[in-house]
């Protein structure tokens, strides 16, 4: 569990931040996967590439971004669907406020045990 405790208004505010650093994280993330298969191949050759810069360019931006999104405290579930989980309490216990890419709002909650198969509507 992170040090940082959400209520739903704070992880509600910080989706106007989180929301684009996920779709740009999103389109890195891809790339770099297929840099990473680009960079084996190159290897196995004489290592040499002009795009290498590009290449780290677009590796050292995901980086960013992933220091970005845990500096906040949240936790990323899933990269594709930008799936992510705020730390909260509810009820008195540890839970998570659970939110996708696209939904207007936070509104649905999971226990720490549940994970995504137990997301209910707050």
């Amino acid at each position: 569990m992170s040090d940082k405790i959400y209520t739903l208004q704070e992880a509600n505010a910080l989706l106007d931040h989180l929301a684009p650093a996920l779709v740009e994280l999103r389109t890195k993330y891809e790339a770099s996967a297929r840099i990473r298969e680009l960079i084996a191949v190159s290897a196995a050759g004489n290592g040499s590439s002009p795009a290498r810069d590009r290449w780290s360019r677009t590796l050292a931006r995901v980086a960013e971004l992933l220091e970005r999104i845990e500096e906040w405290g949240v936790i990323i579930r899933d990269i594709d669907t930008g799936l992510i989980d705020f730390p909260a309490r509810i009820g008195g216990r540890e839970a998570f406020y659970c939110w996708r890419l696209g939904e207007p709002e936070v509104a649905h909650w999971h226990s720490s045990d549940d994970g995504f198969k137990g997301r209910r509507p707050l």
